[in-house]
């Protein structure tokens, strides 16, 4: 766990001085697991999971932090010799990645920071794997041949509070590794079980948690500008999805084990580790940083008065995508003028 007092500019408004200091930061990061030459041997292909949810604007917080990215690139390249550098992610429903890398700056900031390629993972051929003794994905999940043939994966998760899943870290972002064909195919009241299903067949050889700018409430795409929290200045790397994770949950407030039932369905299936106290953390003390991140909420009854719910049997699913859709009117009033010439 890294922290800095004040890291320079904002993710969409940054410098030299910006890149270096969140440089170093990742430096320390890794170098405390092992470093880079650990992860990635001369000649490797590596693919970076990089947060690319929506077409939103870098300073809304939604998606990666450029800066980060930039620097990760440059840190790789200094250290390692890889035969290919791809920065990879699927965006979320209705969206269009390669959109999205460019919108979000995500994108022209893997590039400038020396990445060979950036690929929209809908883009990419598709694979079929079954799952080993699968819990939920009982047939067979396509997965990029990208991201199944790279030598070594690095996931590069944004921290935010999820509305199903309490939190969204290295471990989630394997719902991004479904093209949408399985996300829907497989849509249902499961999404923990799935994310450990997931796990066994797509694992990070080193997780880097982006904390510079998370995002708390009603994310992961929170429309509410309170939702964000700027400069918090917090990195978490580690070798281990599972124990990063759980570091990460604890430094956002939630007891992880108890709160997230996919961390602790990964531990009892082996896949890491998910109590605290069997996690060596080194750098900044997790009580350093600790804040209580305000949790999301997917229940809609008594929301607006000119919102009448029945919830009936939905699952949990169905409940988040249409509170995402509904919490854009909520954050802005105005939008209601268009409802009121419709009702």
């Amino acid at each position: 766990v890294i922290h800095r007092d004040q890291v320079p500019g904002t993710p969409g408004m940054y410098d030299e001085a910006a890149v270096q200091v969140v440089y170093d930061m990742l430096k320390e990061a890794v170098d405390a697991v092992g470093g880079m030459r650990s992860v990635i041997d001369d000649g490797d292909k590596v693919v970076v999971r990089a947060n690319s949810c929506w077409a939103a604007k870098p300073d809304s917080g939604v998606a990666g932090d450029p800066r980060l990215v930039e620097a990760l690139m440059r840190l790789i390249r200094d250290e390692t010799n890889p035969s290919e550098l791809v920065v990879a992610d699927r965006s979320s429903i209705g969206a269009d990645t390669e959109v999205a890398f460019e919108a979000n700056g995500v994108g022209p900031a893997a590039r400038r920071g020396g990445a060979d390629r950036i690929l929209p993972l809908e883009q990419d051929e598709r694979v079929a794997v079954e799952v080993p003794d699968p819990l939920v994905l009982l047939r067979p999940v396509y997965l990029s041949r990208t991201m199944l043939e790279a030598d070594k994966l690095i996931y590069v998760p944004k921290m935010k509070v999820h509305k199903l899943t309490n939190i969204t870290l290295a471990v989630k972002m394997n719902q991004g590794s479904l093209d949408w064909y399985d996300a829907i195919r497989n849509h249902g009241p499961d999404m923990h079980a799935k994310m450990v299903d997931m796990l066994k067949v797509m694992r990070p050889h080193l997780s880097i948690v982006d904390g510079l700018w998370p995002m708390q409430g009603q994310g992961p795409g929170s429309p509410y500008p309170e939702d964000l929290i700027k400069d918090f200045n917090v990195i978490v790397a580690g070798k281990d999805p599972v124990a990063v994770d759980t570091v990460g949950a604890t430094i956002m407030g939630f007891d992880a084990k108890h709160e997230v039932p996919m961390l602790r369905g990964a531990e009892v299936a082996g896949l890491g580790v998910a109590t605290l106290e069997q996690i060596e953390v080194l750098g900044t003390a997790i009580e350093k940083v600790k804040h209580q991140f305000r949790r999301g909420n997917i229940n809609m009854v008594g929301v607006h008065p000119k919102v009448q719910v029945y919830m009936g049997r939905t699952c949990d699913g169905c409940l988040h995508f249409t509170r995402t859709g509904l919490d854009v009117y909520l954050a802005n009033p105005s939008l209601w003028e268009d409802v009121d010439k419709v009702t």
